[in-house]
């Protein structure tokens, strides 16, 4: 039940995601449809646990208003008054994060009505039918299915004799567990993907009759599930290959040609709670130089072959199936160094990461 009601009706807000098939296994395809299950899930837990706080109040104001028979709202039913309060706060407090939610296509609300404990059949079958894949519909009819077999268990005359207090505490009770389950499942689906990583940077050095851009690129490969870490967050790890040569370069007011490049290995971990995403890499150089034939001359790189480093490539990023980060590389550690040295540095980094759902 999506909304906690009065003892008249009980109304069920729905908030399954996403135009596929709902007998579908859920995979990374539904990824955003998930993050939108978990954070409504998630806000309505907590608007639910506080709202019966915030009910509990009103009731037990109501009851000693109700022993002073001089007091003008004495005599008020204790339930009419925290029903009509829980109308009040639904009205001006409740909005959920996503609503409707991302692809939604079944019922809007299914009505759970005093006093059967029974829902129309044909609406959770709607329900079923309009979300975003299995276990998205299982979790969403188990949450249902919970208050369907409370109120058979305490019979009906008992669950829909309940203040209203008491059904905004169950309701909190089963967004609970339904954060955790489509957290679960969310965590599911991120692990069983994997993640393919490319990325280009084009530093532009400038100084003392010296002008130079560079370009590196890291060839596309996929990064793989590594288990979790602490937090429940997903790990991947993944080797490939970067390629750094000369485009354009000018010495003392010379144009030069720029030939050969420079290879290294390079080591990238990315690590995702599901919803961001942060990256790092460590690098190793390979066998390869550049080199510069120029006016007056030529010469080459002198790189050791030892050379190696590490550091972050992006965090806080937003996970998504598609993502390009660009980054301006004025801000890197690298070229501050280099600042210091009386070079000036821009020019820019796009690393594009891509989630690869299983069979893709």
């Amino acid at each position: 039940m999506r909304l906690a009601c009065s003892a008249a009706a009980l109304l069920i807000i729905l908030g399954a995601q996403a135009r596929a098939d709902s007998g579908d296994a859920c995979s990374c395809k539904n990824l955003t449809s998930l993050q939108q299950e978990v954070e409504n899930a998630d806000y309505e837990k907590q608007f639910f646990t506080t709202l019966s706080e915030r009910l509990k109040a009103i009731e037990a104001k109501q009851v000693e208003v109700n022993k002073d028979p001089t007091n003008p709202d004495s005599g008020r039913s204790v339930l009419a008054v925290s029903g009509n309060a829980r109308k009040e706060i639904m009205a001006k407090e409740f909005r959920l994060p996503h609503d409707p939610p991302d692809g939604y296509t079944g019922p809007k609300s299914v009505d759970l009505d005093a006093p059967a404990c029974e829902q129309d059949p044909e609406q959770l079958k709607a329900m079923r039918n309009g979300s975003a894949c299995k276990a998205i519909a299982d979790i969403t009819l188990s949450h249902e299915a919970a208050h369907t077999a409370k109120c058979k268990a305490d019979t009906p005359a008992v669950y829909w004799d309940r203040l209203p207090s008491a059904l905004a505490a169950e309701e909190a009770e089963r967004y609970t567990e339904q954060a955790k389950a489509m957290r679960a499942e969310l965590k599911r689906v991120v692990d069983g993907s994997t993640v393919r990583v490319s990325a280009i940077m084009e530093p532009h050095m400038t100084g003392p009759r010296f002008d130079v851009t560079y370009s590196y690129v890291m060839y596309p490969f996929e990064l793989s599930s590594a288990g979790s870490g602490g937090g429940g967050l997903s790990i991947f790890k993944g080797d490939g290959k970067q390629a750094g040569t000369i485009k354009r370069v000018k010495l003392a007011g010379m144009s030069c040609t720029p030939s050969g490049q420079l290879n290294d290995d390079i080591s990238m971990t990315m690590e995702t709670d599901g919803f961001t995403m942060g990256m790092k890499q460590s690098s190793h150089a390979r066998p390869g130089d550049v080199r510069l034939k120029c006016k007056h001359g030529s010469g080459m790189s002198l790189r050791p072959q030892s050379d190696s480093g590490s550091g972050p490539v992006f965090q806080g990023e937003p996970l998504q199936l598609s993502s390009t980060i660009t980054r301006n590389v004025a801000d890197m550690s690298f070229a501050k160094l280099l600042r210091q040295g009386g070079f000036s540095v821009d020019g820019k980094q796009v690393v594009t990461v891509d989630l690869v759902c299983p069979g893709q």
